[in-house]
């Protein structure tokens, strides 16, 4: 099939591409820094020679397709820039309750080169990131986000102008949900640490000798990492359910970009 290509097929080859690259760029696991840039464009081709065969084309008039190349071009880049975006939101929420953990305990100074989102984090986010690494694969998480592009193959023709812009405000919305995700997954340290915090208010009040600074450092690190450590369970739960969240929420923008 690809020996054999007309002109209007090798410009719908490069929309696919495009979509693709843009989408595996700005991904979650794909877009990651320790993956090479080489590795990243042969899986975008890759996929895309997959996709390729199964593509429905509303149009294959060449003269057409190069007439507005650049405007179709641009709508591709934006489509495979919005879907990565929203596969990077499980990440994000799962990053934000480490955040708000690690400065809850007293670690927020405690900084480290994060290589899934390429900036600088803090060691309970980490391990947060990495738990959930771990929890993306195991569910198939990979398997979703690629099946996620293909489909929108389907829920986004190629060659349309059509591009709606409204679901940009449901992506904002969706943005304020993992945001409570996110704080929910962390409501157990947080309220038991300003319990304590609370507690050795008082019991400085009532034995004015006992230097509160000092003592409730390590009275917070401990409880902090003991209940951490006891709310994993729920905490893998809150993962998978931000997982189905975002697959739907993906679904739902996808159908929604093309009307």
């Amino acid at each position: 099939m690809f020996y054999h290509m007309t002109e209007a097929q090798v410009i719908i080859f490069g929309l696919i591409f495009l979509r693709m690259i843009s989408f595996v760029v700005s991904s979650v696991v794909f877009g990651s820094g320790n993956i090479s840039v080489p590795i990243k464009i042969l899986l975008a081709v890759v996929v895309s020679m997959v996709v390729f065969p199964s593509v429905q084309l509303a149009t294959t008039d060449a003269a057409k397709l190069t007439e507005d190349l650049v405007l179709l071009s641009a709508r591709e880049v934006a489509v495979g820039l919005s879907l990565g975006f929203l596969t990077r939101l499980f990440f994000f929420t799962v990053g934000m309750a480490g955040e708000l953990v690690s400065v809850t305990i007293g670690l927020g100074q405690a900084q480290i080169y994060n290589p899934m989102l390429g900036s600088n984090s803090n060691t309970v986010e980490q391990f947060y990131n990495t738990l959930a690494t771990l929890i993306f694969f195991a569910i198939n998480g990979h398997h979703l986000v690629l099946g996620g592009i293909a489909q929108s193959y389907e829920l986004i023709p190629l060659a349309q102008m059509k591009f709606n812009v409204g679901p940009f405000a449901e992506m904002a919305t969706f943005v304020q949900d993992m945001m409570v995700m996110g704080i929910k997954m962390c409501a157990p340290v947080i309220g038991a640490v300003l319990v304590t915090n609370i507690a050795m208010g008082i019991l400085g009040r009532a034995v004015p000798q006992i230097n509160v600074l000092v003592t409730s450092v390590p009275v917070t690190l401990l409880i902090g990492f003991v209940l951490m450590f006891i709310c994993i369970p729920l905490l893998v739960m809150e993962m998978h359910g931000i997982m189905d969240l975002t697959h739907t929420k993906l679904v739902l923008v996808m159908k929604a970009l093309a009307f």
